[in-house]
């Protein structure tokens, strides 16, 4: 079940127009790509959501010991321009911890909402050598670290042709990064065995 839809960059709620999905308007941020989310993660609103997507949706693959999806977002629909996946599990070092993988179109600004930055884009954050890669559907995507806030870590790179995000609550999670990520593309393949979780509080950006 899909929810009243938000703003990407800081998740407020949105004015959308009668019989538009495609653009809603935020009293701080303007026109946006609305962004949806389910309130409840299952392995049939995955699948929908992916059958029509233009950018990948992201997981850990194979998905780390303890750790299970917890929510599911997108920007814009039919053909989603962006995706959120959310997991959650124990920390490595310790404790708990929630991990947000963002795929979007440039412009659409939800993984600068996640990381709590200014801006719909990276831009010059991402250049020189890369702090970290990843493997995405088999690619080597390198992933450069962003200055934000010290509750977290977030990490941005490019990924069969969009930008991919990884944002870690808390920041030391992002330790899962050293253990050679690897990530598999829902579209390609939604396992019946895909661990779900309750759902998150971390879909909406701007928390």
């Amino acid at each position: 079940m899909s929810v009243s839809p938000v703003c990407p960059r800081c998740g407020e709620a949105l004015t959308v127009r009668p019989g538009s999905t495609a653009e809603g308007w935020c009293h701080v941020h303007a026109a946006v790509t609305p962004l949806h989310h389910t309130a409840v993660v299952a392995h049939d609103a995955i699948s929908a959501v992916c059958a029509d997507a233009r950018v990948p949706a992201w997981v850990p693959d194979p998905m780390p010991r303890g750790w299970a999806v917890t929510g599911l977002a997108w920007g814009g629909e039919p053909g989603a321009r962006a995706i959120v996946v959310a997991c959650a599990g124990p920390a490595p070092l310790g404790g708990s911890a929630e991990l947000v993988l963002v795929a979007e179109e440039p412009g659409t600004g939800l993984g600068c909402g996640y990381a709590g930055l200014p801006g719909v884009d990276p831009g010059e954050l991402v250049g020189g050598p890369s702090t970290v890669a990843v493997e995405a559907a088999g690619q080597r995507a390198p992933l450069w670290l962003v200055p934000t806030g010290d509750d977290r870590a977030a990490y941005v790179g490019e990924a069969h042709g969009v930008w991919l995000w990884l944002v870690t609550w808390p920041a030391s999670a992002a330790w899962l990064l050293a253990e050679d990520l690897a990530l598999l593309d829902l579209r390609e393949r939604v396992y019946p065995d895909l661990p779900l979780g309750p759902t998150t509080e971390r879909l909406l950006p701007g928390r």
